[in-house]
């Protein structure tokens, strides 16, 4: 096997060196650029290609990139992508090649220096507050339209009336793959039980309640009536996951896959118990949102004293219980309260949700505005009388 891999690798290495040759002799007229999108994970998927996408049409719209550019993309062999019907629609957007031969490129770039190709840093966030400056790069057709509706009224839901996502993440994806996740996952990880007050707001102001998931995660057994627990439906497809996320009137999330979908197609997500600041979306209006309670040393940190230090810088959740932060997740009822706030003020402002905003920008500094661009993500309605006032302090 090895001596046939060789065998193969061999001319497939000749052939891209003698690619990159040729696009490095035509570089002064055109640059090429490879970028290799993380396609294993749907947050990835969804938004890299999207930000990318957005943050040149802002470029070319201020006459600030004149240089003929053309992007060569990667989204990683077919069996491994997080959703291939959202591969496929990037297809459609961009130049994609194969990802075995954007491998090659790569290697033979790595061998010889000369000939590497650029590989522009991919984002979920952008520092260029793109999300709220452009539209969707990926559309649906009308035959999918017609599709997604007849998927919708399959799973019991009515494509003509509202309906929101409930995005809530548990440990059961990795569970199902034989993965076990560090003790610090539990900072990420909710009991989808704990939403049915949630649920209850939503249907109480009418709307109708789609959970969300990839057929791994635990039952939703105190589901109100009429909850669709989609994620454990048999009816469930790649294609209607995108179409479900990318349809709703808006989505309560937890920080996790789907909820990026809605961001890809700009619908409003009020994300609560975040934890995770780095990884948060605080560069967009279409994000509203509610922090956890953390603590350390028994006490229990306010808002700025977590903005203004390490702990917003976090990716991995076990660096929490490593530096002796602890967590307390909203109750059920918090959480439903927060819904109905939220519902009754969506789309205002006011003094409080924008000196949050100017709170955590300062907070972040300059470290933030490269990551984020300007902080307009609003703290959600009623946070401070709900969770208590160390959300302001």
């Amino acid at each position: 096997m090895n001596v046939l891999k060789r065998l193969v690798k061999a001319p497939l290495f000749a052939f891209s060196f003698f690619v990159l040759l040729v696009l490095k002799l035509i570089q002064p007229i055109t640059k090429f650029q490879l970028c290799v999108v993380g396609f294993h994970r749907y947050v990835h998927l969804a938004l890299e290609p999207e930000i990318f996408l957005a943050e040149q049409e802002i470029l070319k719209a201020t006459g600030a990139s004149r240089r003929r550019v053309i992007t060569i993309w990667s989204l990683g062999p077919i069996v491994k992508q997080s959703n291939r019907f959202l591969a496929s629609k990037w297809k459609e957007e961009l130049l994609v090649l194969p990802s075995w031969f954007v491998g090659s490129l790569q290697r033979v770039g790595k061998f010889i220096p000369f000939l590497k190709l650029e590989e522009p840093k991919l984002s979920i966030t952008g520092s260029m507050n793109s999300l709220d400056k452009t539209a969707s790069h990926v559309s649906f057709t009308a035959n999918e339209i017609e599709e997604g509706k007849k998927g919708l009224v399959k799973i019991g839901i009515n494509p003509d009336k509202p309906y929101v996502c409930l995005i809530v993440r548990d440990g059961g994806h990795y569970e199902s793959k034989g993965e076990i996740e560090s003790a610090g996952y539990e900072v990420l990880n909710f009991d989808i039980n704990n939403f049915s007050g949630v649920a209850e707001a939503l249907i109480e102001s009418g709307f109708q309640v789609i959970r969300m998931g990839s057929g791994s995660e635990r039952p939703f057994t105190s589901k109100p009536e009429g909850v669709i627990d989609y994620a454990l439906s048999n009816n469930r497809t790649e294609f209607l996951d995108v179409f479900i996320a990318a349809t709703c009137e808006f989505a309560v999330s937890t920080q996790t896959g789907p909820d990026a979908v809605c961001m890809l197609f700009r619908r409003p997500v009020l994300y609560v118990d975040v934890t995770s600041y780095s990884q948060f979306f605080f560069g967009s209006k279409l994000a509203t949102w509610s922090p956890a309670r953390l603590y350390k040393n028994g006490k229990i940190l306010n808002l700025s004293e977590i903005v203004n230090s390490e702990i917003a810088w976090f990716k991995d959740p076990n660096l929490f219980s490593k530096n002796g932060i602890s967590q307390q997740k909203s109750s059920g009822n918090e959480l439903k309260e927060l819904v109905h706030s939220y519902i009754r003020m969506r789309g205002r402002e006011d003094g409080k949700a924008l000196s949050t905003q100017l709170m955590v920008s300062r907070g972040f500094g300059e470290r933030g505005r490269l990551q984020f661009g300007e902080v307009t993500a609003c703290l959600a309605p009623d946070a401070e009388r709900i969770l208590g006032d160390w959300v302001m302090k």
